[in-house]
């Protein structure tokens, strides 16, 4: 096995690069992360399955203020540490702030009915609110949540499935509506902010939701084909922003979304079971060994 440790002792301050060398020293930090993101999520559904379990026993009032203070709590902890030395679970301490804070606003807004029927407001409030809180802390996780109350008010996510199904056009215009106001959201905070760190998930959210809406037109026989079209085409723009921006990740939606468009459009026309099930394999396999020799090509070009 090649070493490179004799090359390595001999510039100065090589200690953890000799360490790395000899397989002492091993990154997990990506581990960390996801550790860290995993027990975000446990301690909020945790908080959900406790407040559903002992709501009678607590009472609405206590369970509004309790979750209030812990959110507060958790954004006092990130305010106080942004001063300081940033250590791995600061931001992760302000997404559970802010997803703290998202269930206290929507259970409030589901017992007391503040809104009235204009309860979906509720959703900009916390898009509002985690826009704010994000660029204040500089974060791209609760801006994230930001994104995804945006999309909620906006009537993306919905309570079923079914309601793809139900309304398709109307889904797909309201995902392609808010894919625009994100990439507008980008092109202003490019212009105001040159130094930004959001612009990759400004990217990233809007070819998702403009991708999520064409498959809501697929969903539907109607507007099938016009769907696989703008999914089609949306699959080659990604694949053209990925050779420009060396952006590997694009190759992947650029080949899932593909992929699953072109196999819609092709099963509706080819109609038979066999024959379905036949071009699947092959367009499955074939669409695997692209994604790879892509993905490679862009790693490589990076």
């Amino acid at each position: 096995m090649i070493s490179l440790e004799p090359e390595l002792t001999q510039l100065p301050d090589t200690g953890v690069l000799i360490a790395r060398e000899r397989r002492e020293a091993v990154n997990i930090y990506p581990e960390l992360r996801v550790l860290t993101w995993a027990g975000v999520m446990l301690i909020s559904w945790g908080v959900g399955v406790y407040v559903a379990k002992h709501l009678d026993e607590i009472g609405p009032l206590a369970i509004a203020a309790v979750i209030g203070v812990a959110a507060a709590a958790c954004y006092a902890w990130a305010y106080w540490k942004r001063s300081r030395t940033a250590s791995l679970a600061d931001d992760y301490v302000l997404l559970l702030a802010a997803l703290l804070a998202s269930a206290d606003v929507g259970y409030i807004e589901h017992h007391y009915h503040l809104l009235g029927t204009s309860w979906p407001r509720h959703f900009l409030f916390l898009a509002i609110l985690h826009a704010v809180t994000a660029y204040y802390f500089q974060s791209r996780l609760v801006l994230s949540l930001s994104v995804a109350s945006l999309a909620a008010w906006m009537g993306i996510e919905r309570r079923s499935v079914d309601a793809i199904f139900e309304a398709p056009v109307a889904t797909a215009w309201r995902a392609f509506a808010c894919s625009a106001i994100v990439i507008g959201w980008r092109v202003l905070d490019r212009k105001l902010r040159p130094a930004t760190t959001f612009t990759t998930f400004f990217d990233h959210a809007a070819a998702n939701l403009a991708f999520w809406g064409s498959l809501a037109l697929a969903a539907h026989q109607e507007t099938r084909f016009l769907g696989c079209a703008i999914g089609v085409v949306l699959a080659a723009a990604a694949m053209l922003y990925a050779r420009r921006t060396r952006e590997a990740t694009f190759v992947i939606y650029a080949w899932v979304y593909g992929i699953i468009a072109v196999d819609t459009a092709v099963s509706e026309v080819i109609g038979d079971g066999i024959l379905m099930a036949f071009y699947l394999l092959i367009s499955t396999i074939a669409a695997i060994a692209g994604l790879f020799l892509s993905h490679a090509r862009i790693r490589r070009a990076a």
